[in-house]
């Protein structure tokens, strides 16, 4: 009592007099300036949209390039970290990864920067606060984020040879992809296994049982498209990717119109226009996207189905006799129609994703297992949404009871609704979520927009969160069912529906390194010279020893970096006894409150209560 009267002592009368200074400073905070207009060209670009979004304090402008047709989105806003990135569309028509691999190798030197790994090498010559790259089910971006405009420069000429330039020598696509080689290289005596470090990578993902199940429930939910297959690659597909199937998938999918280019920031958008289109201008918009034909949508099933999947023995069992998992998986609407995606956002984070929600009552409290199954929740991932929820570590003979409690949930939510209290707890976290203010702010603004971007959605329309709220809120008072129209329509009337279960195999392991063996053997024997096996190891081995030539990328000098201090003002203040620190930030309409409270004269047999309290109050 006494710590709840300090708190109360300090916090009470400094909460209204913060309130009303931040709110007569946030009347101050401006959009950024922007001088461009629709229809203006900027070297080789059209401007074809712009958009002030008041909610993020930012300007969005879209723009095409005249001569590739590729799109571009800037986003004009008072930030010192820029983000620069590029994403192509890359489906997969097979289990080889080829998608995955690619994004190594073409990391490992390109024609202007012929030395190995770059990104690594640019680690010491840059100063940027983020460099990566990315695959995903159907598309790979490369992004990276600085606050130094010549190290953005530096950082875009070489993701840009990167991606429009690798080398794709054959000796990296063996080192990234896969390879045979002697198990000990320089031992011609050795066994010869299958090494590569994509194949390993996937080896050890395949390994993971939740991994194996959320992989096997979207290959099984999608059995048509693009998504029946593994982007990362299956280690007993990967083998059959030839380095001419690596060239030829390069040549296809990442040329510029096929790409999805962003920027975000305060650095000038003409000067990076400028440099884009000295590089895009050697090419022309395509004719043929095969690779588009891939991207339709799932075709609805008539009547659910279901599927059993086998795993490894995992490395820590709490109960030997609960080590089954169970879901049910829904595939839903088209992340093309964004306001679906909304709502469906919505009624499944209410399902799922507090402590209130009906599953966690149904599934989690009567501690039938011990938690949700993997990829539990919403999934946009994908051109069709999905739902999966289910539970993991229970009894075999408690299967049915799980998918009969799940389908009496969403009976009981059809008729019931939410909880008023619940709605409106999820919508402020959903926006506080969306708004909060990190130096990452830009590179979780295209992450966010890329898997519905990809697939022809308007970036701009997503980033305009208080447009959706607004309808939100209006359809709610016009239909109070609108939540429970949607469950009815997604879940108890949709015979989209996956069943999957998931048993251990104790000879899972064990299996999997006899068809590993057996696909070497096969690939052996399709070897009609076993010593260039030898050779190439060989000359793999000396070319990762080599000394890499560094002085081909670019590099920061002292003279480059800026020996200003950036100083953030402080307003210093007093309210009754209690010190106050005022600090203005362009926090998109979030107030950020930090309260250090004197525990001095807490008596010691309440302190070690103060860990459990703090974690109350913060939550």
């Amino acid at each position: 009592m006494n710590l709840l009267r300090l708190c109360h002592r300090i916090i009470n009368p400094t909460r209204f007099t913060l309130n009303r200074q931040l709110q007569q400073l946030s009347a101050k905070q401006k959009l950024p300036s922007s001088s461009v207009s629709v229809g203006q060209e900027i070297h080789g670009y059209i401007v074809k949209e712009v958009t002030p979004i008041p909610e993020f304090r930012l300007t969005a402008i879209k723009l095409q390039h005249k001569l590739t047709g590729c799109q571009h989105l800037h986003v004009d806003r008072e930030h010192k970290n820029n983000v620069w990135s590029v994403a192509f569309q890359t489906t997969p028509k097979d289990d080889t990864g080829v998608a995955h691999i690619l994004e190594h190798t073409a990391l490992c030197g390109s024609e202007k920067f012929p030395c190995r790994d770059p990104f690594f090498k640019m680690t010491n010559r840059s100063m940027a606060t983020f460099m990566n790259a990315f695959t995903a089910s159907d598309w790979t971006m490369y992004a990276f984020s600085t606050q130094n405009q010549k190290d953005y420069f530096n950082l875009m000429s070489v993701y840009l040879d990167a991606v429009l330039h690798p080398k794709l020598d054959e000796y990296d696509f063996m080192q990234e992809g896969w390879r045979l080689e002697h198990e000990k290289p320089d031992d011609p005596k050795s066994p010869i296994v299958i090494k590569g470090v994509v194949f390993n990578e996937m080896k050890g993902v395949f390994s993971d049982s939740h991994q194996v199940y959320a992989r096997r429930i979207q290959n099984n939910l999608m059995p048509i498209s693009t998504y029946q297959y593994e982007s990362g690659g299956d280690p007993e597909a990967i083998p059959t990717l030839t380095w001419n199937n690596l060239k030829e998938f390069h040549a296809t999918h990442y040329h510029p119109s096929n790409g999805r280019f962003f920027t975000y920031g305060s650095f000038p958008l003409s000067d990076t226009l400028a440099y884009l289109n000295e590089h895009l201008q050697k090419y022309k918009q395509q004719k043929t996207k095969e690779k588009s034909s891939s991207l339709t949508e799932e075709t609805h099933w008539n009547k659910p189905r279901s599927v059993k999947i086998t795993c490894s023995p995992q490395s820590f069992v709490v109960d030997p006799t609960k080590t089954t998992t169970v879901s049910v998986s829904y595939l839903l609407g088209s992340i093309r129609n964004t306001w679906e995606t909304f709502l469906l956002n919505i009624v499944c984070s209410l399902l799922v994703d507090s402590e209130k929600s009906p599953f966690y009552k149904k599934l989690i409290i009567p501690n039938i297992g011990t938690n949700y199954s993997p990829d539990t929740g919403f999934g946009r991932h994908t051109l069709n949404t999905t739902f999966h929820v289910g539970l993991q570590d229970i009894a075999k003979e408690d299967v049915d009871r799980v998918i009969k409690l799940i389908e009496e949930t969403f009976e009981e939510v059809a008729k019931q609704g939410f909880e008023q209290s619940q709605i409106d707890a999820l919508l402020h976290q959903f926006e506080i979520g969306i708004k909060h203010q990190d130096e990452n702010f830009g590179l979780k603004v295209i992450l966010g927009l890329i898997y519905s971007w990809i697939h022809g959605t308007d970036p701009i329309d997503s980033l305009q969160v208080t447009k959706y709220l607004e309808r939100f809120n209006n359809e709610m008072k016009s239909n109070p069912k609108l939540l429970q129209d949607i469950v009815e329509k997604h879940f108890l009337k949709n015979n989209h529906k996956l069943i999957a279960t998931m048993n251990i195999d104790g000879d899972y392991t064990e299996k999997k390194k006899q068809r590993e063996s057996q696909l070497c053997q096969q690939l052996l024997s399709q070897c009609e010279n076993k010593q260039l096996i030898y050779d190439k190891g060989l000359e793999l081995q000396k070319r990762q020893s080599a000394v890499q030539n560094v002085d081909v990328l670019p590099t920061l000098s002292i003279a480059d970096i800026d020996k200003k201090v950036i100083r953030i003002p402080i307003i210093q203040g007093q309210i009754g006894n209690t010190y106050v620190q005022l600090c203005e930030q362009p926090t998109n309409g979030i107030t950020y409150f930090r309260c250090l409270l004197n525990t001095f004269q807490l008596p010691n047999e309440l302190k070690p209560y103060l860990p459990l309290f703090v974690n109350i109050l913060t939550k």
